[in-house]
């Protein structure tokens, strides 16, 4: 199947064909950006290289979506209320089980490096954006929301607004989920957003049993690795390496209330490189070993530890 290819001020036709063209800014906005509803469904994997920035908000209907891009399979409910962000010439391929109604809103690059360069200090480099699924930061759902209802109903005046809208929605891409440095001239840090830092988050604690490096979360965050790490321990008071540590002894706490499991098994899915590493670090934060933890909060003698 032939890749859906979308310019910048893309004209319907050239959207999926499956997807049918409910409303459309292009007339009103002109020259600055483009958004369109679309109403249907991407199946077979339907292949997606964009040469612009998309953000596709869930207006009507929910499906079950699978998204294909560098490797990695994500699978989620698409819903109302919900976005997804998809970065300009990512390779991108989807499939969803039912249709939907969404918001398409179109960042071309040039738009988004002038505006960076405007409302912030001159970047100098490209701008990336991150691809993100399911997120629904409200600031961002509250203007979709403005913007899907001005599609459907225009009125006068409303090219202004649109464009309004458009940009206030750009902003907040840059400022939630774009490489965009958040430092000040004099070295001041900003805490990671609330919005990057549950990502950041929701990751880690689902990879726990993976090798999990600093520029993956970096990029998951949008942040450069240096600005990231500052980031993230001014929001939680704690580096990278030492929340997910903490995060991993936790899991490894509730795993070790089952005598079956045996420990080396155990600090294996955790993280743990081998039970001699899990022991050590086990006894730094806990003050003992995985095996005489287990005896205490099971009541049973460590030497007669099934799982040992």
């Amino acid at each position: 199947m032939a890749s859906a290819v979308i310019s910048d001020h893309a004209e319907p036709p050239l959207w999926p064909e499956s997807m049918r063209l409910v409303a459309s800014t292009a007339a009103a906005v002109g020259s600055t950006g483009h958004a369109v509803i679309l109403e249907g469904r991407l199946v077979d994997h339907m292949p997606l290289r964009l040469p612009v920035t998309v953000l596709s908000f869930g207006l009507k209907g929910s499906s079950r979506i699978e998204w294909k891009r560098q490797g990695r399979l994500s699978r989620f409910v698409g819903a109302p209320g919900c976005f997804t962000i998809l970065s300009a010439g990512e390779e991108n391929s989807f499939h969803m089980d039912q249709a939907m109604q969404t918001l398409n809103v179109c960042f071309g690059s040039d738009h988004l490096q002038a505006l960076a360069d405007r409302e912030w200090k001159p970047y100098g480099r490209t701008i990336e954006i991150t691809q993100v699924s399911h997120q629904n930061t409200p600031e961002i759902v509250g203007l979709a929301q403005s913007l899907a209802g001005l599609l459907r109903s225009p009125r006068q005046g409303s090219g202004l607004y649109a464009e309004t809208l458009w940009t206030q929605l750009a902003i907040q891409v840059l400022w939630n989920f774009s490489s965009l440095p958040r430092e000040s001239g004099d070295g001041f840090v900003e805490r990671l957003p609330d919005a990057r830092l549950r990502r950041v988050v929701e990751y880690l604690e689902s990879s726990l049993g993976s090798e999990i490096s600093l520029e993956d979360l970096a990029d998951l965050a949008g942040l450069s690795p240096n600005y990231f790490v500052s980031a993230f321990k001014k929001a939680t008071g704690q580096t990278p390496h030492r929340f997910l540590t903490e995060k991993r002894i936790a899991k490894a706490c509730e795993l070790l209330r089952n005598p079956q499991v045996p420990i080396a098994a155990l600090a294996l899915s955790v993280g743990f490189s081998s039970q001699s590493h899990f022991t050590t670090v086990f006894r730094r934060y806990r003050n003992t070993t995985p095996a005489s933890y287990r005896a205490q909060i099971l009541g049973m003698d460590p030497q007669n530890d099934p799982g040992y």
